[in-house]
């Protein structure tokens, strides 16, 4: 077993990939049950040969192509007009007000979003069809008016990009929708620490699957983000198993509050016991993330010794439950659609039996989706 990939060799003529021994070994693998030790002759030829094909294959690769700098150009000039298309509209939106709300404003939405990908700012569609969304719930018109007015905050950097200092700028064309090669990536700066993969969730737009994976690091106590896509049909990255953890090398991609990265290289598995801070620690890394990047959907949260609770004489349930630290200090939970039923508070409940444990998920101003929990007896439970 290659666990890089991961990739698989068995002598049993199962048709299934991976078989059920491999899937057996991965178990035992993950629950720390596979010591260290020397390899096998057999597995060691394996390794070597799946390592000399990677090799010929590099080799064999054409040689990239230096970008067109008018290619580079056009594309910018596309973008421009396109800031300065939805900054008329939204002053117009703005103006007319936000009372509006049938099947013809609709329509206008979502002819703006396709204006966006006509000129290839992707990312500024993909806001401007989050923001309708948002038209739900009496306190509807003061959260799009806070969402609008981060995106006329977005369009007023990017006209105003050269004046930025690069962490920013890079910030700010990577919320327009311009994005880094890897390549460039992972000839960055790299962070080596040890990673803990706190958890991992999948969203489906446009027909493309994304996962987002949370890494931890315990030395650094730095976060990091690692997507993946696929097609309909594809399997996503699954070498991110939620609960373990690895000795390895991020590399960052760029910007003023650097978050997502890529794993460039990996030294080996490490204890898998997952180290995290308290409510007021979560909610000033969130405020210091905030100030370097005002545009943040969400944030990783990894919370050590928390409790279950609820308001004084307030039943449990999904819009009532919170966690408590050491300290006191509470934060709402937030879990999704009915649809994925196996989110729903009871699991959470069961699982932490009214003792302290350490809870991972994603912080929004919306709440605390849990992802992942660890008990000190129960070990870990993927929520």
């Amino acid at each position: 077993m290659d666990l890089s990939e991961p990739a698989f060799r068995c002598s049993c003529p199962s048709r299934k990939f991976p078989c059920k021994h491999a899937l057996a070994l991965l178990l035992l693998w993950s629950d720390g049950a596979v010591r260290p030790g020397d390899r096998p002759q057999w597995a060691a030829e394996w390794l070597d040969q799946r390592r000399e094909r990677a090799a010929r294959a590099r080799r064999k690769e054409p040689a990239a192509r230096a970008p067109d700098p008018r290619t580079a150009q056009r594309r910018e000039q596309r973008v421009d007009d396109g800031v300065a298309e939805l900054s008329v509209w939204l002053r117009d939106r703005i103006g007319q007000g936000l009372a509006r709300h049938d099947d013809a404003d609709h329509g206008a939405w979502a002819d703006v979003a396709r204006r966006m990908v006509d000129q290839q700012a992707p990312g500024l569609a993909n806001t401007v069809r989050g923001l309708y969304s948002l038209r739900y719930g009496d306190d509807w018109p003061g959260r799009m008016l806070a969402e609008l007015g981060l995106l006329a905050l977005l369009l007023r950097a990017y006209r105003r990009r050269a004046e930025l200092p690069e962490p920013l700028r890079a910030t700010v064309r990577s919320r327009v929708g311009f994005t880094v090669p890897q390549e460039e990536v992972l000839r960055g700066e790299r962070v080596r620490d040890e990673w803990y993969v706190t958890g991992s969730r999948d969203a489906e737009q446009d027909q493309i699957t994304t996962r987002r994976v949370w890494l931890r690091g315990r030395r650094t106590g730095r976060s990091a983000l690692v997507l993946s896509f696929a097609a309909p049909g594809r399997p996503l990255d699954a070498s991110l198993v939620v609960g373990t953890a690895f000795d390895g090398e991020l590399a960052f991609y760029p910007g003023a509050q650097p978050l997502r990265a890529i794993v460039a290289e990996r030294h080996g598995p490490v204890p898998a016991v997952p180290q995290g801070t308290t409510v007021g620690g979560l909610l000033q890394e969130y405020a210091d993330a905030l100030t370097r990047d005002p545009w943040l959907e969400s944030w990783p949260a990894l919370l050590r010794d928390v409790r279950l609770a609820t308001p004084r004489d307030v039943p449990v349930r999904p819009d009532t439950l919170h966690v408590m630290d050491p300290h006191g200090d509470t934060l709402p939970l937030h879990f999704p659609s009915v649809e994925e039923s196996r989110r729903d508070p009871w699991r959470l409940l069961a699982v932490s039996g009214g003792a302290p444990f350490t809870l991972a998920g994603e912080w929004s101003p919306g709440g605390l989706r849990p992802l992942s929990a660890w008990h000190s007896q129960e070990g870990l439970v993927v929520l």
